[in-house]
């Protein structure tokens, strides 16, 4: 997801995470980037923000809507100046809302 993130010269890498294991695993490449977790456990955001370089994190209630959440995290980078639009925004999760699901990447444009 990284090299990807920097081959499509992307301004942002959205992780949704649970446990917060991909965000480490994302995190420990320094991609030079802002890196965002959606995470629905105020725990793992709490050690996302404060111990992992370069990410910031967001409770989000549930993964259900999980689609209106990387919405909501596009239209904030946009709002902010970090992205605009057109540019590409690299985004991790799974298909499955459990634990080492993690299976999914895609990129969307702002």
């Amino acid at each position: 997801a990284v090299k990807t993130a920097i081959d499509v010269n992307a301004k942002a890498i959205i992780v949704c995470s649970e446990s917060g294991n991909t965000a480490r695993q994302i995190a420990k490449f320094r991609p030079g980037m802002k890196v965002i977790v959606l995470t629905t456990k105020s725990h793992t955001a709490t050690q996302s923000f404060g111990v992992l370089k370069g990410v910031t994190s967001k409770v989000i209630a549930s993964f259900d809507d999980e689609a209106g959440a990387i919405t909501n995290v596009i239209s904030e980078l946009k709002s902010s100046g970090t992205a605009s639009a057109g540019e590409p925004v690299v985004i991790v999760h799974g298909a499955v809302a459990k634990r080492g699901a993690t299976n999914t990447m895609k990129i969307e444009y702002a």
